[in-house]
């Protein structure tokens, strides 16, 4: 019979289903278990731990585990079983990273047995109407009529309400239907935006903090991008942004159209393992007979990059996550290319834009 947690876990500012951790613990019969949480939720681990450990007792050890975890590309399986050996990995606010961007053990084989649950961590900031007609003042600046509405896993459950407000106010909104268990309704993630190219829409409005998903989907689909921020109070109109971004991106591409020796850096973390993409981009490469070499890094830091660069390197390509060139090192001082702009150099095409892949 599972026990019913008695500390109050009311003050973390997220929705955590903390007792479908606990039954998944007792249904796994799990002693070691690791909880992983995106940056902005870790100071809450320690509070989690605590709820679920009223729920399974004192026989369970819950490690937080505090290095970056960027998704659900980025679970760190095989590190955690040489070491701790967790029988269950508990990974919240991220959904499963699509198996076919990147190998086929993005999910951990048998041999470690060691099982893996994705739990939500819904935000419980409520939408200020007023933020959200903001956001129609930018929307009539482009005379849209259709407005796609996407935005991360931490917010689909607020798309609703922002759509019933568009509505009253003469817009068609669509959200895209989603995939699970990959994505839920209106849910993208940084490097892939299927769903926001699946529907027809004049412009986007994207629910979220920041500018990294934003950014990513103006590039993934050209259409102007309106951000409603949830955690600032105000909507902000990220096209003039994310123009700025792709005209730099084009000169870097134009800068690689003559570049005859490029290093690939191949992921090795879990899910940015891309097996399919390393190949793809050798064969381009070796078919206009140019040169490459292999680089593997789980963390590609800028020391890292400028402890390997040589006279040799005249290019980089990335296929471990693809939003390093855009984000990172869209400023160092040889071109560091995602797949699509590698592909778009090597073919001497800077139409149509590909991005990420």
């Amino acid at each position: 019979m599972l026990k019913v947690a008695r500390v109050d876990c009311t003050n973390i500012p997220y929705h955590v289903d903390i007792e479908r951790i606990i039954k998944s613990i007792v249904e796994n019969k799990a002693s070691r278990v690791v909880l992983q949480l995106p940056d902005g939720l870790k100071q809450y681990g320690v509070f989690i731990t605590e709820c679920i450990r009223e729920g399974v007792g004192l026989d369970v050890d819950i490690y937080v585990h505090s290095d970056s975890v960027y998704g659900g590309c980025d679970i760190q399986y095989g590190q955690l079983w040489a070491t701790i050996k967790p029988d269950l990995i508990v990974h919240i606010g991220h959904s499963p990273y699509p198996l076919e961007l990147a190998h086929e053990y993005v999910e951990p084989p048998a041999s470690l047995r060691v099982k893996i649950i994705y739990v939500p961590a819904l935000s419980k900031l409520d939408i200020n109407s007023d933020v959200v007609l903001g956001a129609i003042e930018l929307l009539r600046r482009y005379d849209a009529k259709i407005i796609g509405l996407v935005t991360t896993a931490q917010h689909t459950h607020k798309i609703k309400s922002i759509s019933d407000i568009l509505e009253k106010n003469g817009f068609k909104p669509i959200t895209p239907r989603g995939s699970p268990p990959y994505f839920l309704d209106g849910q993208v993630i940084g490097c892939d935006y299927r769903l926001a190219r699946s529907i027809k829409a004049d412009i986007f409005i994207y629910l979220g903090g920041g500018v990294f998903h934003p950014v990513g989907l103006y590039l993934a689909t050209f259409k102007p991008v309106i951000k409603i921020d949830p955690y600032e109070g105000k909507s902000t109109d990220i096209t003039p942004l994310g123009e700025k971004i792709y005209k730099s991106r084009l000169y870097k591409i134009i800068e690689s159209f003559s570049v005859e020796r490029w290093a690939i850096i191949v992921g090795v973390k879990t899910g940015q393992y891309r097996p399919w993409l390393v190949r793809r981009l050798r064969e381009e490469i070796e078919s206009r007979g140019r040169k490459y070499t292999l680089i593997s890094s789980e963390n590609l830091t800028l020391q890292n990059l400028l402890s390997i660069d040589n006279q040799w390197i005249q290019a980089f390509t990335i296929t471990s996550c693809p939003r390093i060139p855009t984000d990172d090192y869209w400023d160092y001082h040889k071109p560091v290319l995602t797949p699509g702009e590698a592909f778009m150099a090597l073919r001497g095409e800077l139409e149509p834009y590909r991005f990420p892949w």
